[in-house]
């Protein structure tokens, strides 16, 4: 019955090439358009899901005791070994501490390398996923200056060589005698990396120091017994911290828990490395889903608009005999067929397009794509779900005709399926504009931020990363005064973070012997040369005194906001003494100057309060203000002359706008995963406009006859005909406009400083969906009022 079905359902689309080939064309977009983003949205959701017991392994962090959304992502050193010893519950515990870029050298071959972690010796008891190849798990890292390290570092390193037993060097200072080989990470592991080394010396400085509760700069996970651990332990964890930490800092933080599998996507980040945006991933579930519906709706407004068409053929199978179920079974034989053909070379494409898309959304998901189980189960479902629907309304449609009225040919175009046919054309548009909107919306945020005033001039700034083996005061003066010497140079300075990065906090700041918990500010540790290179403008006071190392060691410079914080205007707070605590030690300095506000990070955040401490060593990055012009030779001598200065470390450089900018890569490259599929969408509904015009013209091609008779212009009839079919597009503005404009100022809200959403942000969409509607029925619509009356009153 089933092979008789789709002989038959064959046949029919040979003899309706046009109406098969519409389909098809609409179907496939749709589904590779759906596929492809439902493996995105699946790679997204799958981080750490690799983990055994995935379920009972978290993350535990500091959280505000007052406000719940002020979730951190790290915490003490203390916290993990605490928690082991109090909870029986736990398992297994361990901190991770990031090395930051750190030069690893093995018998001169050096390299700046950026996945650079400090562990502890129970790493592999709370993430056992990550296998060794070489070494022994329990034993790998429980002595100091041991070090672990991934498959492709010890390719890169030793190429065939057994690593096992050598010794690698890091930062000049600090050798560690390799006793692993780890398999590389994952893909979709939150946190990657290359080298895992005991965090035994820096736990024992760390003591030392007395700072095991003072310092929260340390991720800690923890394996639990049994996955519902966790939710008991929670209850416990009221006052855990208030037991441990000093009297000053009690009843200000609190512990969350957070599960691995949630990290990538929370609000609080990875931490570790960059995180991804859950909301995002919902939108992009959403457009998947709307293209592929789309696409079904253009099979049901075709195979409905051919009604009448096949009416014919439904009353004489009735006559000699077929039941509607009969009927029934056939057409939807034939959105088998369609699907089937569709879903195969959709397939086919996806293959091909699979490399293309990974570079496109700079992900790796594709991997083993043909043994993914969950694949092939999103295709069986779009393949089953699509003959349902795409099948069930034209074949209930065409198998309830009544073959009497039929072969008299009485049966007419029903108002109920124009109103469907006319209903879901309009549902198309207004997505199309909806997705176009949104595109807008992306891109012209994007262009916001690229143009709005930072308060800072990161143009032309050259960083150089600073020499991890040699630091010293002498040889960093020299260095700046050989870069200084190159004509193209204007200033120089060195800090130890970069706008656009994170750059630490100081807590409880306040005027001295002020009442009161104080504020928490940013801080940047900078020389006497930061203000000037960066453009920060002095609104009262001075900036740091070159040479006067002591004095400015006692000073701070405070932006406009921090003034305003603390109670003061710019100039009425020079010269008074602040009190800040950091790290648990507070300390008073004398506020010499304020600065403009300014964005040191995103403008995703709100400018912050500022205060700037003077350090004039030990700082990462050297900042270059350039002046016009080709920098290649300038670049050129300032290499040469670090090198010369610092032959044991590697020159490591970039221009600052550049990273600055990439904050919003993720964004970037959401808008163009997004415009991509707002275009694959408007596509699939262009096809079935085109269709759908195809098949009404042809259907009122006697009216236009009869019209063109009594004397109706070209004019006339043009836009008559094309009425219908722009009628639905500004009912779906209409009907879209509100939705954008919602979903639009949503969209927005992630971002503290933003463009303002005008009319013609709105309008727009509407007038390109409009024109390309009228673009798509034009050509048609001309060549029906073009036939000659005399044979356009012979059709039949």
């Amino acid at each position: 019955m089933l092979k008789n079905y789709l002989k038959t359902a064959f046949r029919n689309l040979l003899r309706n090439k046009l109406f098969s080939v519409l389909n098809i064309m609409g179907l496939v977009i749709g589904m590779v358009a759906c596929l492809l983003i439902l493996q995105y949205v699946q790679h997204q959701n799958s981080y750490d899901s690799f983990h055994e017991n995935a379920e009972k392994i978290y993350r535990i962090a500091n959280a505000s005791a007052k406000d719940a959304s002020k979730e951190g992502t790290s915490t003490f050193l203390g916290t993990g070994q605490a928690l082991k010893s109090e909870f029986p519950e736990v398992k297994a515990v361990t901190t991770i501490i990031h090395g930051d870029n750190g030069l690893v050298n093995y018998q001169g071959k050096r390299f700046n390398e950026k996945e650079f972690y400090f562990v502890d010796a129970t790493f592999f008891e709370v993430f056992p996923s990550f296998k060794l190849l070489k070494g022994n798990p329990k034993t790998a890292l429980n002595k100091p200056y041991t070090m672990v390290l991934t498959q492709r570092m010890a390719d890169k390193y030793f190429g065939t060589k057994n690593p096992i037993g050598e010794v690698l060097e890091y930062n000049g200072k600090v050798k560690y005698q390799i006793t692993g080989v780890v398999e590389n990470p994952p893909g979709n592991a939150h946190f990657r990396f290359n080298f895992l080394a005991s965090n035994h010396d820096i736990r024992k400085a760390i003591t030392q120091a007395k700072r095991t509760w003072t310092w929260p700069a340390f991720y800690t996970y923890i394996a639990f017994k049994s996955s519902d651990s966790p939710q008991k332990i929670s209850a416990k964890l009221g006052g855990f911290l208030d037991k441990h930490l000093p009297e000053k800092r009690q009843g200000a933080l609190k512990l969350a828990l957070k599960p691995i599998q949630d990290i990538y996507l929370s609000e609080a980040g990875p931490g570790l490395s960059a995180g991804g945006d859950a909301q995002t991933v919902n939108i992009l579930l959403i457009v998947a889903l709307f293209i592929l519906v789309m696409a079904w709706v253009n099979y049901i407004n075709l195979a409905t608009a051919r009604a009448t068409e096949r009416a014919r053929e439904v009353g004489v199978r009735k006559v000699v005999g077929a039941y509607r179920q009969q009927l029934i079974g056939q057409f939807m034989g034939e959105a088998l067929l369609v699907n089937l053909l569709a879903i195969a070379l959709t397939l086919l494409l996806i293959d091909y397009l699979a490399p293309f898309f990974e570079r496109f959304a700079a992900i790796s998901m594709m991997n083993n794509l043909w043994q993914n189980a969950q694949f092939w189960l999103m295709a069986g479902g779009i393949l089953v779900i699509g003959t349902l629907l795409s099948g069930f309304y034209p074949a209930f449609v065409l198998s309830s005709y009544k073959p009497v009225l039929v072969l008299k040919g009485k049966i007419s175009h029903s108002v109920q399926g124009r109103s469907l046919r006319k209903g879901l054309t309009l549902f198309q548009f207004a997505v199309s504009m909806i997705l176009i909107g949104g595109t807008l919306t992306v891109y012209q945020q994007l262009q916001f931020m690229h143009n709005q005033a930072l308060g800072m001039d990161i143009d032309q700034i050259l960083i150089v990363q600073s020499p991890r083996v040699s630091n010293a005061e002498k040889d960093i003066n020299v260095f700046r005064q050989k870069a200084l010497s190159q004509a193209q140079v204007k200033s120089f300075s060195t800090s130890a973070c970069l706008p656009g990065w994170f750059n630490g906090e100081v807590e409880q700041v306040k005027i001295k012997g002020q009442n009161g918990e104080g504020i928490t500010q940013s801080q940047l540790l900078v020389d006497d040369q930061y203000i000037p290179t960066y453009g920060l403008k002095l609104l009262a006071g001075k900036n740091f005194t070159p040479g006067k190392v002591e004095e400015n060691k006692q000073s701070v410079v405070i932006n406009a906001l921090s003034a305003q914080r603390l109670g003061y205007k710019p100039e009425t707070i020079i010269d008074q003494k602040i009190q800040l605590r950091f790290r648990g030690k507070a300390k008073v300095y004398k506020v010499i100057g304020v600065v403009n506000n300014f964005h040191h990070r995103s403008l995703k955040q709100t400018i912050t309060p500022a205060i700037f401490r003077y350090r004039n060593e030990g700082l990462d990055y050297y900042s270059i203000k350039l002046g016009t012009g080709n920098p290649g030779s300038t670049i050129a001598a300032i290499k040469a002359a670090y090198l010369k200065l610092f032959p044991n470390d590697t020159f490591e450089y970039h221009f600052l706008d550049n990273a600055y900018n990439a904050q919003y890569k993720a964004d970037q490259r959401f808008g163009d995963i997004f415009s991509l599929f707002s275009g694959l969408a408007m596509v699939v509904a262009c096809i079935g406009l085109f269709g759908l015009a195809s098949f009404t013209l042809l259907q009122r091609t006697k009216e236009v006859g009869i019209r063109k008779v009594l004397g109706a212009s070209r004019k006339t009839l043009l836009a008559l005909l094309l009425r219908d079919f722009l009628r639905p597009v500004l009912l779906a503005g209409v009907l879209a406009i509100p939705i954008m404009y919602w979903g639009m100022t949503e969209w927005l809200k992630n971002f503290a400083y933003r463009m303002l959403v005008d009319g013609w942000l709105l309008a727009l969409p509407l007038l390109m969906v409009g024109l390309v509607a009228l673009l798509t029925v034009v050509f048609q619509t001309l060549k029906v009022t073009r036939n000659n009356p005399i044979k356009a009153l012979r059709y039949e």
